[in-house]
């Protein structure tokens, strides 16, 4: 991540897979749900617009966005990430580049779209971030992020004794909005979750309180959801993940679309 905050937590011998999703190194759940994110949000970008990928990381994402637009440029603090990325997934017209996303080096009102993946939860200063992303969007251009759900998260990380230090930033539905309108006035959350059958989506959807993630194991839930047509964790693929605007307080991440002012 190109964030202070990992230099801050992370040893120095910290590995590009460590926090960067790489495909074939990453487990099959978490490269699901990445890549999920990249398809989602790439028909929305046009063939002439020009993109900003911030902490790109492996850059296999970043070259999926380059299949779309004109012109991208993938940023990240690490250049053992950004060498991976230009020796992986180089294309004409994507070029990788070391940068700090707190303190971007472009002119303003430089790109289109700025995607933004995992990156919001690592941020020490997420406004001083958010004020960036803003400055080099073209008026009438997108912010793309994606960040987890804190909401679920922390009681699906305390059930199984995980603890991720280098998660900082983590919010809840109301404070990522909160956090994004102090910057754009127009702000689209869409949520994350696993595809199941329409038992499992009506089941879900009256969750409001996360209570399957308090009340059951994680085994034994994976088990009761695999009942109801989900499909199982180690099996999982980028087409068992859906997006949506409703049930946004049990969604597992928040992909959030921000429309610069000025069009």
């Amino acid at each position: 991540m190109s964030v202070a905050a990992e230099t801050r937590t992370k040893p120095a011998s910290v590995t590009l897979d460590d926090e960067r999703v790489v495909p074939g190194i990453a487990d099959a759940g978490t490269y699901a749900a990445h890549l999920a994110r990249y398809e989602f949000v790439a028909p929305m970008i046009a063939p002439q617009e020009t993109v900003l990928e911030t902490a790109c990381g492996s850059g296999y994402g970043t070259r999926i966005l380059a299949s779309r637009a004109r012109q991208v440029v993938g940023i990240d603090y690490s250049p053992l990430a950004l060498d991976y990325a230009r020796r992986h997934h180089g294309a004409a017209n994507l070029r990788f580049v070391q940068m700090d996303c707190h303190q971007l080096s472009f002119p303003t009102a430089s790109f289109d779209v700025v995607v933004s993946f995992e990156v919001f939860e690592h941020l020490e200063n997420s406004d001083k971030y958010l004020a960036e992303c803003r400055r080099v969007l073209r008026p009438g251009g997108r912010l793309m992020l994606s960040t987890p759900n804190a909401a679920p998260w922390n009681i699906h990380m305390g059930s199984q004794g995980l603890d991720y230090d280098f998660h900082i930033n983590m919010v809840d539905l109301e404070g990522l909005r909160s956090a994004l309108r102090r910057h754009f006035l127009n702000v689209t959350v869409y949520g994350q979750r696993r595809r199941g059958s329409p038992i499992y989506g009506v089941l879900r959807a009256l969750d409001v309180f996360n209570l399957r993630l308090r009340l059951l194991p994680h085994k034994k839930r994976e088990t009761m959801q695999q009942a109801m047509g989900v499909t199982a964790a180690e099996q999982i693929s980028s087409h068992d993940w859906t997006f949506g605007r409703t049930q946004l307080r049990q969604a597992n991440s928040f992909v959030a679309v921000c429309i610069k002012a000025g069009a």
